[in-house]
């Protein structure tokens, strides 16, 4: 859920959010119908499901063209036209902290050829912060697989005296107790979560400062008006070469190929500070089982080709596979372990 630093240093929070997608709704409702009215009868029966995908599939990414999401769905699609023999392409539809694409496929049909390009924030945060949120993650969707986890990570400023996570903690105890910030992409984004769960688990208090997305945020980190920013390697890593931010810590479990000299949380020693951010496959709620079976076979045969996996390191992302059945059970974890985190800091949707 993006939010935006206004000029007077105070974030711009309450119901902007649920009122812009209101009136979204209200303007794209006729255009989602006319839209639905053309497009061909789910396919539902065994022969359908046999012959399919007889035509182009898309894939909804819910954010906008040259970001992380857009750059590795692109890779999953390129993987899956291989692997089904058939057009599988991105469709942009940003806006919403990634709802509004949501919002399209719950809606659309469910015969397979539109799905969505899922993530955490969209199925565990989005329905804590909207409470009129125009899908609900349970319902209306069907889990295909995940395919891919993204671990974020911590920089700082170079001025500042952290080169550890050890460090960063024993500096927000002590000089700068009061004065540390931590820059991300938006309420709810993964980059807060990250923020978030440190401050939590390393009994520190880092003051979030959310951007729209987190290209807004670097110059301030650099310039040093924010002290550090959680994103993911992919968006992290030219300002990393740069030498503009200083790695700190991998959130992750599993170093990372890009950047095998920056250590990770567990070998840091706050294991309870790593997160999971995978990405996934959902189609709308009705998807028949067949066609579930072949896109998630499809999936795992696409994560098997040399240049998928050269191409997800390259974004600084790595293979990771689920059944349908592993997804949803992941998903509920997800909510679950969100939620009470959501309500403990208060977070609320912004603009």
């Amino acid at each position: 859920m993006a939010a935006e630093q206004g000029a007077s240093g105070v974030r711009k929070t309450g119901r902007s959010m649920g009122g812009r997608l209101r009136r979204w709704a209200r303007c794209s409702g006729i255009a989602l119908l006319a839209w639905s009215t053309w497009m061909p009868v789910a396919h539902a029966g065994s022969d359908d499901a046999a012959s399919y995908p007889d035509k182009p599939i898309r894939i909804v990414v819910a954010y906008g063209v040259g970001g992380v999401a857009d750059n590795i769905g692109r890779v999953l699609a390129a993987g899956l036209t291989q692997a089904l023999n058939q057009s599988v392409y991105v469709d942009n539809r940003g806006g919403g902290g990634g709802t509004i694409g949501a919002t399209i496929v719950a809606k659309a049909a469910a015969d397979g050829y539109t799905l969505l390009l899922t993530s955490p924030p969209m199925i565990a945060v989005a329905p804590l912060l909207i409470p009129d949120l125009y899908y609900n993650p349970k319902k209306d969707f069907t889990p295909i697989g995940t395919f891919a986890t993204t671990p974020n990570i911590l920089v700082a400023n170079t001025s500042l005296p952290v080169h550890s996570l050890a460090e960063l903690v024993s500096y927000a105890k002590g000089p700068g107790k009061g004065d540390v910030s931590f820059a991300s992409g938006g309420t709810g984004s993964t980059g807060d979560l990250s923020g978030q769960i440190l401050n939590r688990t390393a009994g520190i208090d880092m003051t979030p400062i959310p951007y729209r997305s987190s290209a807004l945020g670097f110059p301030d980190v650099i310039a040093g008006r924010v002290s550090f920013m959680f994103d993911s390697i992919p968006s992290t890593l030219g300002f990393i070469r740069a030498g503009q931010v200083r790695p700190i810590v991998v959130m992750s479990d599993q170093r990372s190929p890009l950047l095998p000299n920056v250590p990770t949380a567990v070998e840091e020693g706050y294991p309870a500070a790593t997160m999971q951010f995978w990405m996934g496959l959902e189609g709308p709620a009705g998807l028949p089982a067949p066609i579930v079976a072949k896109l998630n076979a499809a999936m795992h045969a696409a994560m098997k080709s040399p240049l998928v996996i050269r191409s997800l390191e390259h974004l600084g992302a790595q293979p990771f596979l689920t059944s349908p059945g592993e997804f949803s059970a992941l998903q509920e974890r997800d909510i679950a372990r969100y939620k009470p985190l959501v309500r403990e800091i208060g977070l609320h949707a912004a603009n």
